[in-house]
């Protein structure tokens, strides 16, 4: 079975992008809400605000978790026919990069959101 999404340089870089993605989403719409009173209706305890930005943290984890999942699996499946070939080898290799990838970015989408989480729309 083929994967879905080739083995390579925009495979490995996708959790990172959507990582981006997400600074500069959760960024943005914090100051905006700070700058223009946007979204600043309180909803079951907090701002609206807040909730835009944790239902985009909740959308950015998941492609993250998506990536790196299929990352994963494909390693796992290179890994059970192993048969020492430099081909083999290297897509292992990538395929275990990508899942690392995708750990990384899933920290850094959570630390992004921690000021979020921790601190007041507008301090």
């Amino acid at each position: 079975m083929r994967p879905w999404w080739p083995v390579g340089l925009t495979r490995m870089s996708a959790p990172l992008v959507v990582w981006a993605l997400h600074f500069v989403a959760v960024y943005s719409l914090q100051g905006l809400a700070c700058a223009r009173d946007l979204w600043r209706a309180p909803v079951a305890g907090l701002e609206t605000t807040t909730w835009v930005l944790w239902l985009l943290t909740a959308l950015a984890l998941a492609c993250i978790g998506a990536f790196g999942h299929t990352a994963w699996r494909q390693w796992q499946r290179t890994r059970a026919q192993a048969d020492g070939r430099t081909g083999t080898a290297r897509l292992r290799f990538l395929t275990a990069l990508s899942a690392l990838v995708a750990l990384l970015a899933a920290i850094g989408v959570a630390f992004t959101a921690l000021p979020v989480a921790l601190l007041p729309t507008c301090a």
